[in-house]
């Protein structure tokens, strides 16, 4: 699929600032599931420079700094981009197909990051992914590729999808116990289960189709799990999909955070920032 998407940020002061240098990471990836074509990335005010890099997962990113004060600040992401990965299921597991999950010695060494239940480690959080890891381990009936669709299939029938505008991820619990959730809890809870299952995870940025005969959409998030002859592969529990050409990847992490789509601060005393977004994806004839 090739899409166009115009995805805006607009931040709006209640009185003149100074903008500290931002990290913007809207420039969608180019690998073997999606080809960037083109892509413009405007910013007003006009930044006082511009640089362009690469940070410590591989993601691409623009830093942007500025000169003098400002009212508002405007990002807009322009680009085409040309999704490859059609069907979601063309590889295998070197590995085999049963549990446990096994790596070669130097993906061991590189995974390490992707593995940690550091920040799952609240009991009331614990007991609840071991739990829903137990439940879908047995649908699964100890299959590694089982196991994952009955996950994304549970999740999406039991969390239902929420807007939320405040910033930050919910704990695991809030999201189980409620039944309610953003993408980016929902997607916490699969990178949970799936890490205590021995399953490498990351958190995804990016966007998604969804209705094609309407073009707005919105920033979205789901989960990456690396598989051993498959590569990272894509999981969208919100929706219950396995990831194919329909979602546009910006960046992906074992840290939430670190996607984060703008990242930065202004100064102003006692100035405060309302922000809008939109996003807009256009299916275009290849």
């Amino acid at each position: 699929m090739r899409y166009r998407v115009e995805h805006a940020t607009a931040y709006r002061y209640s009185q003149p600032v100074f903008i500290e240098p931002h990290v913007i990471k809207l420039r969608p990836r180019s690998d073997t599931g999606q080809e960037l074509i083109t892509h413009t990335l405007t910013l007003r005010p006009e930044p006082a420079g511009v640089a362009d890099g690469i940070d410590a997962e591989n993601n691409p990113f623009h830093l942007a700094w500025f000169d003098g004060l400002a009212e508002s600040f405007e990002i807009t992401s322009s680009f085409v981009v040309q999704t490859l990965k059609t069907n979601p299921f063309d590889s295998f597991l070197l590995s085999g197909e049963q549990f446990p999950l096994q790596f070669s010695d130097p993906e061991n060494r590189v995974l390490v990051p992707f593995l940690d239940r550091e920040d799952f480690s609240r009991p009331a959080d614990t007991q609840l992914v071991a739990a829903l890891g137990d439940e879908a381990m047995q649908a699964g009936e100890g299959n590694i590729l089982g196991f994952l669709t009955a996950l994304n299939q549970f999740l999406f029938e039991r969390i239902e999808k929420i807007i939320r505008l405040d910033s930050g991820i919910q704990s695991l619990s809030e999201t189980l116990e409620s039944g309610r959730g953003a993408c980016r809890d929902t997607a916490l809870v699969f990178i949970a289960v799936c890490r205590r299952a021995g399953i490498p995870a990351r958190y995804v940025s990016g966007c998604q189709e969804g209705d094609p005969r309407t073009p707005e959409g919105e920033l979205h998030a789901w989960a990456e799990v690396y598989l051993p002859g498959f590569g990272w592969k894509g999981f969208d529990p919100t929706h219950g999909l396995a990831v194919a050409d329909r979602h546009i990847a910006y960046a992906a992490s074992a840290v939430p955070e670190n996607t984060a789509p703008v990242t930065g601060t202004f100064r102003g005393t006692r100035a405060h920032a309302q922000m809008d977004h939109a996003v807009r994806i256009e299916s275009l004839k290849t």
